[in-house]
């Protein structure tokens, strides 16, 4: 079997960085489609061998590209060790605007060809980082075992509101966005709270 790259390897991380700049500039100037794995090598000046040495396909380094941007955003504005907080969960709104802002300013030619497998990685992140805060938190033992479905839920909302207030032109800023959200998602954490402590007294 063979051994892939160590990706602690400062070489290994230069040139995953080169593709990844090089498939990032491309997507400036063509549609996703077109885009071949011939054009990301040459614009990176490596060759094929390297590049399949770190990515299967163009969906794997898609992926892997849109993954990286997007915690980028997210590490600009909450710290590593966060939890589940108001603060945290509004900074993390004005991540995901950060992120969808950037995105359509920069990808305007590919992203629609792409806006599923973009959308996807992105609420599985979210859901993720949400779900690493409950875990940290002092929950209930009934709470804990709906931790996914919470995470989905808060995940979904945020990246949806987020979404649709980027598609409409950004019409308001995004920390007024984050204010009129906010509300709704800890309202209904604390519904689950709630209900949580009336079913353990039933």
């Amino acid at each position: 079997m063979a051994i892939g790259p160590n990706e602690n390897d400062p070489r290994v991380i230069r040139t995953r960085q080169l593709i990844q700049t090089a498939f990032a500039s491309l997507a400036k100037e063509k549609d996703f489609n077109d885009i071949t794995i011939r054009d990301i090598t040459e614009r990176a000046t490596v060759n094929r061998a390297t590049f399949y040495a770190h990515f299967s396909d163009k969906y794997v380094l898609l992926e892997a590209l849109v993954g990286d941007i997007f915690m980028t955003f997210i590490s600009q504005r909450l710290q590593s060790h966060a939890k589940l907080t108001a603060e945290t969960l509004q900074n993390l709104i004005l991540s995901v605007c950060d992120y969808h802002e950037t995105v359509s300013k920069n990808c305007k030619r590919t992203a629609q060809s792409i806006a599923p497998l973009m959308e996807m990685k992105v609420k599985m992140q979210l859901e993720h980082i949400v779900t690493a805060w409950l875990a940290t938190s002092a929950l209930p033992a009934e709470i804990e075992k709906r931790a996914d479905w919470i995470a989905v839920m808060i995940s979904q909302s945020i990246y949806s509101a987020t979404y649709r207030w980027n598609a409409e032109g950004r019409k308001i800023p995004a920390a007024v966005l984050a204010e009129e959200i906010l509300p709704f998602l800890m309202a209904g954490l604390q519904t689950v709270m709630e209900q949580e402590q009336i079913d353990c007294k039933s």
